[in-house]
């Protein structure tokens, strides 16, 4: 009886999981089953009270058994899982410093498009002699950098009592630049703020005192100093700039602050100068020495004299294509080539960049139109060999005539301007003369 008990307490240790007590009190009841009167192998004894044991003896074991099974797939299992989450894991790390490196990635081409934009501000500038034309070229490409509906350079230096304003209005896409003008009271205003304090700031216009002027249409402006060399050489305005732009917006004013002083420094050489270096040319200032005067005199004997804008077609595409160096041979040819076509009467300069400015001396409308389409004709028919290569070249002109268009030369100058640029706008490569308002 007490070993049928201690197989039954055997059995309720394997079941609740006590290995060692199920062992313990599975082999005292084996020994006291061998010690019994029962128990025990005798030849002349039936085998089958020792097989029914044995059977009660793996049945109280069963349990212990099959715990033993249980922990040994308990811990295989949590090997898999824990292996399992280790790659989980790994991948998420993976993961993560992949859109770790996209995302840096993203940001780094938009820190290499900013400043490969910044660069071709640099380059578009970098031809420039005047300050019209340093803002012009770099609007170009501003609008690719600030997202803006209008810009504003206040030039300080050429005139510091009387400053230039340069003027740009548009969109994000695209700045247009109006005809410059002096400055008004907000931007006097505005340039005293930064002479003062010397730094970039912006304001909106409920920030304003009551009945200060206000650009039209314009909710805030953003400005940033031009300097160069430790001199505030002027202001560059920014109207309706987004606040994540204000940095970028002083980084086009240190550009256009290195620019501007270089075309202070070419102004004031060119003030000292009588011929360009490169063309041979009278340079613009002697020229309008030259044709003031003459002007005076066919003002005083009544005579007809015709002012010409020239500007090389497509010069630009050729200094992309070919080079800086090979843009120079064709300014030179093109220069000389007029230069040996005209009367020793006649003046001839450089203008701008690409662009040159005739007087023709007691020359009427026809005789300026049949003299201009003849220098057309000369120049488009020329083959200019600039190193390796032979370029072609064609030419727009517009023509004002004294004093049908203009008393002044400035006047003159503006009609011939306007007339140039209907000439582009037809097509190039042809002459057209300013109609009298």
């Amino acid at each position: 009886m007490l070993v049928i008990v201690l197989w039954i307490v055997a059995m309720v240790a394997g079941l609740t999981w006590k290995r060692w007590v199920a062992t313990v009190l599975g082999l005292a009841a084996g020994g006291l089953w061998l010690l019994s009167p029962t128990g025990g192998y005798h030849p002349r004894v039936s085998p089958a009270p020792l097989v029914g044991w044995l059977h009660l003896t793996a049945f109280a074991l069963a349990p212990w058994w099959m715990t033993r099974l249980r922990a040994h797939l308990d811990k295989r299992l949590k090997r898999l899982l824990h292996a399992e989450a280790m790659k989980l894991g790994q991948l998420k790390g993976h993961q993560q410093h992949l859109q770790v490196s996209h995302t840096a990635n993203q940001q780094l081409e938009s820190q290499i498009a900013r400043i490969t934009d910044l660069y071709h501000v640099t380059k578009q500038a970098a031809n420039a002699v005047h300050v019209d034309e340093l803002f012009q070229r770099s609007l170009e490409v501003i609008p690719r950098l600030l997202t803006v509906r209008g810009l504003r350079l206040i030039d300080t230096e050429s005139a510091p009592e009387h400053p230039l304003v340069l003027r740009a209005k548009g969109n994000r896409e695209r700045l247009v630049m109006d005809a410059p003008g002096p400055v008004v009271p907000f931007e006097r205003t505005l340039l005293n703020e930064v002479r003062r304090h010397g730094q970039a700031g912006s304001a909106s216009r409920s920030a304003l005192a009551e009945g200060e002027e206000w650009p039209e249409g314009t909710s805030s402006i953003a400005w940033a100093p031009l300097w160069s060399e430790q001199r505030c050489l002027g202001v560059l305005i920014a109207e309706d700039l987004p606040d994540d732009q204000t940095k970028t917006l002083s980084i086009v004013a240190n550009q256009l602050a290195l620019q501007l002083s270089r075309v202070h420094f070419y102004q004031a050489v060119e003030s000292m100068a009588v011929t360009d270096t490169l063309t041979g040319l009278f340079v613009r200032r002697y020229f309008a020495e030259l044709s003031t005067e003459e002007l005076q005199r066919s003002r005083r004997h009544g005579l007809s004299c015709a002012c010409v804008l020239v500007d090389l077609d497509e010069f630009k595409q050729k200094n992309d294509t070919y080079g800086h160096l090979s843009g120079d041979v064709v300014l030179r040819e093109v220069a000389q080539l007029m230069r040996r076509h005209l009367r020793e009467v006649d003046l001839i300069a450089r203008f701008g960049g690409e662009e040159f400015i005739l007087l023709l001396i007691e020359t009427g409308a026809a005789q300026a139109m049949a003299v201009a389409e003849r220098l057309r004709q000369l120049v488009e028919v020329h083959s200019i060999r600039a190193y390796d290569e032979v370029l072609q070249q064609t030419v727009s002109m517009g023509i004002a005539i004294f004093p049908d268009d203009g008393m002044e030369l400035q006047p003159l100058i503006d009609r011939a301007d306007a007339a140039l640029y209907a000439a582009k706008h037809a097509g190039r490569n042809r002459v057209v003369r300013s109609t009298s308002p």
